[in-house]
C-alpha cells in the first residue's frame, strides 16, 4: 500500500519536473507530457486511497 502511494506521489513529482521542463524549453509536447503524468499520479493515489478506505480522496 505504501509502495503505491510512493509511486503516485513520484510520478506527480515528475511530472511537475517535466511540466516545468516543457516551459522552460518552450516544448509544448513536454509540457503536455508532464501534466497527464501529474494527472495519472492523482489517479493512482485516488485508487490507493478508495481502497485503503481514507476519506477525504482529492
Amino acid at each position: 500500500m505504501q509502495t503505491e502511494q510512493l509511486r503516485g506521489v513520484l510520478k506527480i513529482a515528475a511530472g511537475k519536473a517535466k511540466e516545468y521542463l516543457g516551459r522552460l524549453v518552450h516544448d509544448g509536447s513536454l509540457e503536455a507530457r508532464g501534466k497527464v503524468e501529474q494527472l495519472s499520479g492523482r489517479a493512482a493515489l485516488a485508487c490507493v486511497r478508495m481502497r485503503s478506505g481514507v476519506k477525504g480522496v482529492a
